[in-house]
C-alpha cells in the first residue's frame, strides 16, 4: 500500500467497497434468478458502468503511482528511474484497459443472454 498516494485510494476506498457490495448483492440476485431479467441485465450494466468510472479516475489521476516506486523499480531492474517510470505508467494503463474491456464484454453478456432467454420464452409460446 506504501507504493500508491494513500490520498488517492482513501477518497476512493468508499467508493470501491460500495462497489464490490453491491456487486456481491448482484452475484447473489443472479445465483437466485431463474434467468436473466430486464432488471438484471440492467443493474449489472449499471453496476460496470461504474467500474469502468472508477478505473478511468484512477487511470488519470497523476498521484497514483509515488515517484519513489519508479527508484525501487530501477534498483530491481537495475537501470535509470527515467527508463522506468513510462514502463510502470504502460503497465497501469494496459491493466486499467483489460479490466475496462472485461467490464465492457461483461454488460454486453448480460444484455445477450437476457434477448436468448427471452428468444426462447418466445419460441415456446409460439409452439
Amino acid at each position: 500500500m506504501t507504493a500508491f498516494g494513500n490520498v488517492s485510494l482513501m477518497t476512493l476506498f468508499p467508493a470501491t467497497l460500495l462497489l464490490l457490495t453491491m456487486e456481491i448483492v448482484l452475484a447473489s440476485y443472479k445465483s437466485y434468478s431463474p434467468k436473466w431479467t430486464t432488471r438484471l441485465a440492467f443493474g449489472n450494466l449499471i453496476i460496470n458502468v461504474a467500474w469502468t468510472i472508477l478505473i478511468i479516475f484512477l487511470l488519470l489521476n497523476p498521484s497514483l503511482i509515488l515517484p519513489y516506486v519508479a527508484d525501487v523499480l530501477a534498483d530491481v531492474f537495475q537501470r535509470s528511474p527515467e527508463d522506468i517510470i513510462p514502463q510502470v505508467h504502460m503497465i497501469v494503463m494496459v491493466v486499467g484497459l483489460a479490466s475496462i474491456a472485461t467490464t465492457i464484454i461483461d454488460a454486453f453478456t448480460g444484455f445477450k443472454k437476457l434477448r436468448c432467454e427471452n428468444s426462447e420464452v418466445n419460441e415456446a409460446t409460439r409452439e
